[in-house]
């Protein structure tokens, strides 16, 4: 026997639910669009980890702005919209970061080179035989 089919609840019933802490409604989004957020936030951060962290992100964030939701919107717009400005945060996140962690090796590296300029500075700031066991080689 065939399984019964529930009914279609529209996008904007669904946020007069969420607006009501209903987390059923919020269960029955996170189905309907969880995929395609998904599949878009990927493809701009192909990282995995990073695209999930930035979906879960946006559910969490319809939930506590659904009572606020512009109701002129679509839900699916706002969400999309949500996806892709979190989406661009990250990317915008592990750039600074990356350069951050590079220009840190980088100090690192010229500090215990002997003859540069950084090398004595730090000599000077730890000792030099500190420098030269808490530094990697590179």
């Amino acid at each position: 026997m065939p399984e019964a089919q529930r009914p279609l609840i529209s996008d904007a019933e669904l946020l007069r639910r969420l607006a009501r802490r209903d987390s059923t409604a919020l269960v029955e989004v996170e189905r309907r669009h969880w995929s395609s957020l998904y599949a878009q936030v990927y493809g701009m951060l192909v990282d995995s980890t990073r695209a999930e962290r930035v979906v879960r992100d946006v559910f969490t964030q319809l939930w506590f702005a659904a009572e606020r939701f512009p109701l002129q919107r679509s839900m699916w717009t706002w969400l999309r919209d949500m996806a892709r400005e979190l989406a661009r945060a990250e990317q915008a996140l592990a750039v600074s970061s990356n350069s951050d962690d590079e220009s840190s090796v980088r100090r690192l590296h010229e500090a215990s080179t002997p003859g540069h300029p950084g090398a004595a500075a730090a000599g000077n700031a730890h000792g030099a035989d500190a420098v030269d066991s808490e530094l990697p080689r590179l």
